[in-house]
């Protein structure tokens, strides 16, 4: 996997929940232009700029036409990374990874994911946040340095596995 910005990937299930996104992103901007006419009535006519809501509007309007554009951008560049049945060799896409820093008593593990997918909460983690940059490649046993909050610490890899909630399904590992 080429993580330049050529491409951006994602598993199965997060390129699905990356269309969701879009979805909804274009249903907020056809929501706010159907709401345009209303916003228009609302305020003084004589001049737009006196009218806060349309204004407001427009400027609502502008934003989610912008993101539009940026998510249709990914999807266009979006390559979906697929796994077979075990799991791989090296940490990637749509894997479980226990990993240990090097003064913890206690592993920790995340599920490394697609672009613009992190979610600390949930323990998923982007490929291109700096956690999954470091571990991205790592086999088991391998240790990597990684920088977090607190400064420069060292991560060995435990365990790595498929995450079935991936939905990580056909062949050919990057």
């Amino acid at each position: 996997m080429n993580t330049t910005r050529d491409a951006y990937y994602f598993t199965a299930g997060g390129l699905a929940r990356f269309r969701a996104r879009l979805e909804a992103a274009r249903a907020a901007y056809r929501a706010i232009c159907d709401d345009n006419p209303a916003a228009r009535e609302a305020g003084d006519s004589s001049v737009w700029h006196d009218n806060f809501a349309f204004e407001g509007n427009q400027r609502l309007m502008h934003q989610l036409a912008r993101r539009v554009r940026e998510l249709e951008h990914v999807l266009e560049q979006a390559e979906v990374v697929t796994l077979g049945g075990a799991a791989p060799d090296r940490v990637t896409l749509g894997v479980r990874v226990v990993y240990r820093l090097d003064d913890d008593r206690e592993a920790r593990w995340c599920v490394i994911v697609g672009y613009d997918e992190g979610a600390p909460k949930q323990r998923r983690v982007a490929y291109d946040a700096p956690l999954g940059r470091a571990l991205l490649g790592a086999r088991v046993g391998d240790e990597r340095e990684l920088e977090l909050a607190g400064g420069m610490r060292w991560a060995r890899v435990e365990s790595i596995e498929l995450d079935r909630d991936e939905e990580v399904v056909t062949c050919a590992a990057t």
